[in-house]
């Protein structure tokens, strides 16, 4: 830890409900009703419907699917369609949270359309309960109408129904900034206040289209979005067999590890694992020998940052980032500039001077003009404000989302980031360290492995769909065989070398998306070995196609992320983002439905194996079972692309 710093210590997370400028994943999930102010009640009579109430309950059904057709949209005035999806219910408390991973968490509208069926012949009372604005159409009529900005509030309007009639439904909502909520209730003399269930709601026929498409992003993309941090100078823990470390880095399958040092034997296994295509992202510190001038102080061997890049590391590095949590960590190591020791708030200003140096030197010399420069993360929630701007001295912002031992789509990666980026201004953040410990039940905010093997494949889908570049998980391989101490247990590898459910879930999930031959590899530059950490090896979007789908069933807290290959196959990863136990995996029925039919769909669990689970022939429909590890779909565009066999049923 003293090397690079990098501690497995959690950023301190401000309660805040601003606004990510990343865009948030599907975090929608039903909540118990609460007590809220009662606006005012309507009642408009139906000329369909007797206003003489007959207490005799119709089951007649409805000759459509259950729930109502939901369209969401980028901003207020519905004009930015972005995904269409069929909600069994309106019983939604998104808090800050987006509804889904392509419409923004604030600056939002849906319009839910269908049809409502009356149990009883009877006058029926509306309540929508939201925050911000809501209005509500029954028959044609408007019943409710509160289209401001406001914090949940109920409103209701009234009608008289037939037992057994549909009547057409719709229902507008927008969200402002902050909090999100939309909820859709009624009542009857005979029907006890509840929210509509879905036995009553019914999509009806539409002529609309299924919204305009989700556009995929490339495989290649995520898979290179995916880091581990390691220590290889760490000679007396595991890290020491550099052989074994070495192969299984390569087995997992990344491109990307974080570490820090500057003998030469650590310099030396840097280099290879570059030669090897791994490259690093190096913290750049004073007390590990590296720095931007000679007045940091550096300890041996004293190299300066541009010496260090082009002599020491040149097959190995891609990225340098500024200190390591120094915030914390100027108090505990000491640093001192001209033999002046930091101290109390000095640890702003030589932060300061320390990232400008830096990159001042860096971009002054044209052998290393183009490699990043990733700012300084920090671990109280105050010191992204008290540094000041740094956005003129970086290419890249970072942050720590840890939020252990809580799910990784709880939000906390947009709230962090939020908080993260005062200093960066609108630079892009990387997420250097974050991860899950398998420590003791008296170490620091423990998971099981079982549980840490559901997280950190969703981790790095919640993070990819955030907008992050790229994230490092924290780390490797457990460094000791110490339970007790958090620090030693975080990684995806046993100290023994045995890996842990999450090794095997991430290894397999990139074996399934690695897409080894993309359309372009896009390179950074002509002047440096190194590429931007956004644009290696991916498919370029303006080849990316969209796919026409909505999502039917019990869709809610089912999250996913849609990818696609060169070869033109379609990716959908879908998740439960749920707390997760060592328990048997929770699932809900999902269905999917297709505008056009695909060739072949093949599911994967790479929790379990990369071997497919099902098969499934040409259809417009897909039904699956969602749990809260990932499911992977992969879905052919044509029958050559498929596999050899083609069932008419899942296999």
């Amino acid at each position: 830890m003293p090397d690079l710093n990098v501690a497995a210590s959690p950023s301190a997370l401000l309660s805040t409900s601003t606004p990510s400028t990343v865009a948030s994943s599907l975090t929608a999930q039903a909540t118990g009703l609460t007590t809220v102010p009662t606006g005012s009640t309507s009642i408009t009579a139906s000329s369909a419907a007797p206003l003489s109430p007959s207490a005799t309950p119709s089951s007649t059904p409805a000759a459509s699917q259950l729930g109502l057709r939901a369209e969401y949209y980028q901003g207020k005035d519905f004009r930015n369609l972005k995904w269409t999806e069929v909600d069994p219910t309106v019983n939604f408390d998104w808090g800050i949270n987006a509804p889904n991973s392509i419409v923004p968490a604030d600056n939002f509208a849906v319009r839910w359309t269908g049809a409502v069926q009356a149990k009883y012949s009877e006058i029926y009372t509306f309540y929508t309960r939201s925050d911000d604005g809501i209005r509500l159409w029954v028959n044609g009529q408007l019943l409710i109408n509160n289209w401001t900005d406001h914090d949940v509030t109920e409103n209701s309007g009234a009608i008289a129904l037939t037992a057994g009639q549909s009547y057409d439904i719709k229902l507008e909502y927008y969200d402002s900034i902050g909090g999100a909520t939309a909820q859709l209730l009624w009542s009857s003399p005979t029907q006890a206040k509840e929210i509509i269930p879905a036995s009553q709601l019914f999509q009806g026929i539409s002529t609309q289209a299924v919204a305009t498409g989700e556009p995929a992003k490339s495989a290649s993309a995520f898979v290179d979005s995916i880091g581990i941090n390691t220590h290889l100078r760490y000679y007396d823990t595991a890290y020491g067999n550099y052989p074994f470390i070495k192969q299984s880095l390569l087995d997992l399958g990344i491109h990307h590890i974080r570490d820090g040092g500057s003998d030469p034997t650590w310099a030396q296994h840097i280099n290879e694992l570059g030669t090897l295509g791994i490259k690093s992202t190096l913290v750049i510190d004073p007390n590990i020998g590296i720095g931007p001038d000679a007045s940091y102080d550096i300890k041996p061997p004293g190299y300066t940052v541009t010496n260090f890049v082009k002599n020491v590391v040149p097959n190995g590095v891609e990225a340098v980032e500024i200190l390591n949590e120094f915030d914390m960590f100027y108090n505990v190591f000491g640093y001192s500039r001209n033999s002046q020791p930091v101290t109390g708030n000095g640890w702003v200003s030589y932060l300061r001077d320390f990232t400008r140096d830096t990159y001042t030197a860096l971009k002054s010399d044209p052998a290393t003009a183009a490699i990043p420069v990733i700012g300084p993360s920090f671990v109280y929630a105050t010191s992204s404000s008290a540094i000041g701007d740094l956005s003129q001295w970086v290419d890249y912002g970072s942050f720590h989302p840890y939020n252990n031992p809580n799910s990784p789509g709880d939000g906390s990666i947009a709230k962090d980031y939020a908080l993260r980026s005062q200093p960066f201004g609108t630079k892009p953040l990387i997420a250097t360290e974050v991860g899950y410990s398998t420590g003791s039940a008296i170490s620091d905010r423990p998971v099981s492995e079982a549980v840490q093997g559901k997280y950190i494949p969703r981790l790095f889908l919640e993070s990819f769909n955030e907008g992050v570049p790229r994230t490092f998980s924290y780390e490797l391989i457990d460094q000791k065989a110490d339970p007790n101490n958090s620090e030693n247990n975080f990684g995806l590898l046993r100290s023994d070398g045995t890996p842990k459910p999450a090794y095997t879930a991430l290894k397999n999930l990139i074996s399934l998306l690695n897409d080894p031959t993309p359309t372009t590899t896009a390179a950074a530059t002509t002047t440096s070995p190194v590429s931007s950490p956004t644009t290696t090896a991916a498919v370029p979007a303006a080849t990316l196609g969209s796919l026409n789908f909505s999502i039917g069933g019990n869709a809610q807290n089912v999250h996913h992320t849609l990818l696609e290959k060169s070869n033109g196959d379609f990716y959908l990863v879908f998740w439960l983002e749920v707390p997760s136990t060592d328990q048997p995996a929770v699932s809900q029925n999902v269905v999917l439905n297709f505008s056009t039919p695909f060739a072949q769909a093949t599911t994967y669990s790479p929790n379990q194996s990369i071997a497919p689970t099902a098969q499934y022939a040409a259809s417009n429909q897909l039904a699956l079972n969602v749990s809260d590890s990932p499911l992977v779909v992969k879905l052919s565009a044509t029958a050559a692309g498929a596999l050899a066999t083609t069932p008419a049923t899942p296999v």
